[in-house]
């Protein structure tokens, strides 16, 4: 399996939670923010203060992009007052309906970094801030992906 980053136990839970398909192997894991507003310094600062309090209040959010053989598995995982309220969902998108997949990576005051990738299939497009990712992680991300879109292509999936 290769990973963009060393997952938590929280994160590898969440992965245990999905059935793999007959022959299906994980090939690259990458997480999410949920409480991205911006790539502006303040609005940073503002999520940062949301996320603290989430937390405090025994709630998370939660994101995990998991890329493996036969599809890409998109976990989103809510919480709010220690379980009040929950939210689980898993989207699976067949690598054949795969159209685009790109990375930036945006940088405000010298030093505040946002970087996102996206993915667009045939019928939708996914944006994700991503944590903890470095340069050399999103380019592995965009060349995973982007060989399953010239597969596509060459194959006839794409138009």
């Amino acid at each position: 399996m290769t990973q963009a980053i060393a997952l938590s136990n929280v994160a590898q839970k969440m992965i245990a939670e999905v059935d793999l398909l007959n022959g299906e192997a994980i090939h690259y894991t990458i997480q999410g923010d949920g409480f991205f507003f911006g790539s502006n310094p303040l609005a940073k600062a503002v999520a940062s203060m949301q996320a603290a309090i989430v937390k405090l209040t025994g709630g998370h959010i939660r994101i995990l992009v998991v890329i493996t053989n036969l599809r890409v598995v998109l976990l989103h995982s809510e919480q709010a007052f220690c379980g009040v309220r929950r939210l689980r969902a898993v989207s699976a998108i067949a690598l054949g309906s795969i159209l685009e997949a790109g990375s930036s990576k945006e940088t405000q005051a010298c030093c505040i970094h946002t970087r996102t990738v996206h993915i667009q299939s045939k019928t939708q497009r996914y944006t994700l801030v991503i944590k903890k990712l470095d340069d050399v992680a999103l380019r592995e991300f965009v060349r995973n992906l982007s060989e399953i879109v010239v597969t596509n292509v060459h194959t006839g999936l794409a138009t």
